[in-house]
């Protein structure tokens, strides 16, 4: 890629002009200026570098997981941890939320559209039969992660426990839809738009989350 001042083109308008670069460059020169300047970036066979698929966000075992359609692809991704607080406080209220983005990237591909998920722990309340007696059980409490995304107006919910009652709430505070996790996962369709606020309910625990 060649090297060249920041600001060479300042008394042109680079963002009328289309640049033809090798396909496999093709992503440096459109994050590095003062290539990313230019309205249009091509590769020079003349058509655009193929796009790397979104990545699908997992969870299981206590490992998170990244896949790609796409073979080869590296991921570039950003964990925040809603715990990592300073303060003065003499109480800290613990959540054990993560807000997880990810988006695949490959040489001679465009950059794929970004994935977010949230991964949360839940605390559910389970019915156990004693191995002595199967006639009683005993309710139980059992913390377990889930993972929450969104896509299109459907909200999906994976957890490994079957069973889980999953509610949503618009912002407002509108039942929009409920469902239990089964099979590890639950999907409830809503009207939400790209952007709004919605309201995940899984055992007791009550999430926000932005829709995409």
């Amino acid at each position: 890629m060649p090297e060249t001042k920041t600001d060479a083109f300042q008394d042109s308008y680079p963002k009328y002009a289309t640049l033809y670069v090798p396909a496999s460059a093709i992503n440096d020169y459109k994050t590095k200026a003062p290539w990313s300047e230019f309205g249009t970036i091509k590769a020079i066979d003349g058509g655009e570098a193929k796009k790397c698929a979104t990545p699908t966000i997992s969870y299981g075992n206590k490992v998170l997981t990244f896949s790609c359609e796409t073979e080869g692809v590296e991921y570039v991704y950003e964990i925040k941890d809603t715990d990592i607080k300073k303060g003065y406080d003499k109480e800290v209220n613990l959540s054990a939320t993560y807000e997880i983005s990810v988006y695949a990237t490959k040489s001679g591909y465009e950059n794929s559209n970004v994935a977010t998920a949230t991964l949360v722990w839940t605390r559910g309340t389970f019915t156990e039969t004693a191995p002595d007696d199967p006639t009683s059980a005993k309710a139980m409490q059992i913390d377990t992660p889930v993972l929450i995304s969104t896509n299109n107006g459907a909200i999906t919910v994976k957890g490994e426990l079957d069973g889980q009652a999953v509610t949503v709430y618009s912002a407002e505070g509108k039942l929009l839809g409920s469902d239990s996790i089964s099979g590890g996962q639950a999907t409830i369709n809503t009207t939400l738009e790209a952007g709004s606020i919605a309201i995940v309910k899984i055992g007791q625990r009550a999430v926000k989350v932005m829709m995409k």
